[in-house]
Order: C-alpha cells, then sequence, then structure tokens
C-alpha cells in the first residue's frame, strides 16, 4: 500500500503547472539519468518543464535519452521561471544545486528525493530511502506504487542511475530489490549490454590516456590501506579533457588488495581543490566529507576544500590517517 507522503509527493507532480527538475553541482549517473526519467514522466503527460544542473555532463551520458535538454543555470532567465514546483534529486541539502537555487522563489513547491544518509528534510514535501541503492530506484518504485507508466526511454534513464550508483552491481548498496528493480527496467527496454558500454568501455581516447597516466602516479599509505591520485590543471589542460569526463576515474583507488579508502585530488582553481573518497571494509568516507561541508555515500562520497591543491592533500590525508588509525 502506497503511504500518504508519496501519495502527496505523485499529486503534486502531476498537479503541477510548470516544474523545474535539478540536483546536485557537478551531476552523476544517478542523478542525471534520475532528472531525464522525471523529466520523461513530466513530458509524457504534457507537464511543461525544465531540467536545470550546474556542472559540465560527463560525456559518457550523451547517450541517454533526453540529454540534450538539460540545461546551465545562465540558460534560464530569472524572470522566466515561474516555477509553481521544483523536484531535486539525490541532493543531501539545498544549498548543493548551487547556481540553480535563485531560479527558484519562496512561493514554489520543493520536493526532496534522495537516498543520501545525511540528507536534510529541506522540502515541503520529502522522500527519503537509505536502504534505496539510488534516487533512480526510488522513482522507479514512485512509478509502480503510483500506477504512472515507464517508458522504454525513462527505463534507460534509470537503469543507468542504478548501474552508476552500485557500481555496476558491485558496491555493498546492491540489494535484491534493486536486482529486481534493475530486471524490470531491463524488460522495459533497457539494454544492459549497450549501456554499460556507453557508460564504461567506450571512452575518449584523451580520458583513457589521463587515466592511465593518472593511475601510474597513484600513491599508497598506511601499508596499502590508503591510496591517492591528483589531477591537477596541467594535466586536465594538457590532455584536453574536461572535468565532467574524469567521472568514475577515482574508482581505480580500490583496484590494489588491501586499501580501504581512495581519494582523488582534483585542482579546481588556485584556493579550490575537489576531494572524491571511494572506500570498502566498511570504511564510512560520508563522515570524512560532512568534516569538510560535503556528503554522499559510505562508501563513495565527496566535498570541496578552500585550500590549494597540495595543501588540501595534506589536511585530508592528515586527517584520514588519524581516523584511519582510529578504525574509523
Amino acid at each position: 500500500m502506497i503511504s500518504k507522503n508519496r501519495q502527496d509527493i505523485i499529486a503534486r507532480i502531476l498537479s503541477s503547472r510548470r516544474v523545474l527538475v535539478t540536483g546536485h553541482r557537478s551531476p552523476d549517473g544517478d542523478s542525471i539519468g534520475s532528472q531525464l526519467a522525471l523529466g520523461g514522466l513530466l513530458a509524457a503527460r504534457g507537464i511543461d518543464h525544465l531540467i536545470v544542473n550546474e556542472g559540465a555532463i560527463p560525456g559518457k551520458y550523451r547517450f541517454l535519452p533526453g540529454i540534450d535538454r538539460i540545461l546551465e543555470p545562465r540558460q534560464v532567465s530569472t524572470v522566466a521561471g515561474g516555477f509553481d514546483t521544483t523536484a531535486v534529486i539525490e541532493c543531501s541539502n539545498l544549498d548543493r544545486i548551487g547556481a540553480v537555487r535563485p531560479l527558484i522563489d519562496e512561493a514554489c513547491i520543493i520536493i526532496n528525493i534522495d537516498h543520501h544518509q545525511d540528507n536534510v528534510p529541506f522540502g515541503h514535501l520529502n522522500l527519503k530511502d537509505v536502504g534505496a541503492s539510488a534516487a533512480g530506484e526510488m522513482l522507479y518504485d514512485l512509478c509502480r506504487e503510483g500506477d504512472l507508466s515507464v517508458t522504454a526511454d525513462m527505463a534507460v534513464n534509470l537503469y543507468t542511475a542504478i548501474l552508476t550508483d552500485t557500481g555496476r552491481f558491485h558496491y555493498s548498496n546492491t540489494t535484491p530489490h534493486c536486482l529486481r528493480v534493475a530486471a524490470d527496467l531491463v524488460e522495459l527496454g533497457a539494454d544492459p549490454t549497450r549501456i554499460t558500454n556507453e557508460v564504461y568501455y567506450r571512452q575518449p581516447r584523451d580520458v583513457v590516456r589521463l587515466q592511465g597516466v593518472v593511475s601510474a602516479n597513484m600513491q599508497y599509505l598506511l601499508d596499502g590501506r590508503l591510496c591517492l591520485m591528483t589531477l591537477d590543471r596541467r594535466l586536465l589542460t594538457e590532455s584536453r579533457v574536461g572535468e565532467g569526463d574524469t567521472e568514475g576515474m577515482i574508482n581505480a583507488t580500490l583496484a590494489a588488495r588491501g586499501v580501504e579508502v581512495g581519494v582523488l585530488f582534483t585542482e579546481v582553481s588556485d584556493s579550490v581543490t575537489k576531494v572524491s573518497f571511494r572506500s570498502q571494509a566498511g570504511v564510512d568516507v560520508a563522515a570524512v566529507a560532512a568534516h569538510y561541508g560535503g556528503g554522499g555515500h559510505v562508501s563513495a562520497s565527496g566535498c570541496m576544500v578552500p585550500l590549494p591543491l597540495e595543501k588540501a592533500k595534506n589536511a585530508v590525508v592528515a586527517y584520514l590517517e588519524d581516523k584511519l588509525n582510529g578504525s574509523l
């Protein structure tokens, strides 16, 4: 039986006049796939909407149905806004939508749909499920419980959302339910071979070469329990690879036996460093990211550190070493 909260969210979505769909800055596969799927649901019902995100869309997701409909905040005039509903997908707090926030006026009803454990109830309507593998899984369940059709294009987007947030069904958030949902999505039109190839095995040569260079210079600390990758602006410039196309590069940090935590430091500017975390063996890196104002999942999280690259590395590594030595 569908809960009243889910009924209220479905009713609000279907009764909306104009919807803003958004998610966290630097959107990943779950965020992008889930937003596109919701956009497909709205389009099928003739509901006016825009999908707007701050940050580059990684090239690997260019195959997704509807991807060209995702706009940047600068492409949307606040005067042309007038949204009566905003759906924020896979975002632990409202600040993480970044430059999209000015598009939301005070009269707008905010729907918050997320599976991060650090999500705060910032919406007028909130749906939080920390047991879900991905926001894509939550949206699929919402459609099924609300007797809303899932089109073939929506199935492709939702399957991609779940595939990426479970690390190809590898992470600990891979549950029997998420596998059943994935199977349903395949039956509805998602091609698992094509999607996996597009996301993981058809990268531009420049991206593959950059991965090799960065991987060759990985550092191992604490007897191999901690692995570090560093990506400075010189490497990004010389490789001709956009920052959005480095998503997933960090996963290589967990490849060696004995690694518990992997970290990728990406130089954003002279004073800001993006830090991505991955973990296994039960290490909670969401708590580490939260220490620096970020967030995420127990085994996958990130943050922006307001320090130059080397200073950020020194600070984060010192913090991690202290935590790992204390069995974080």
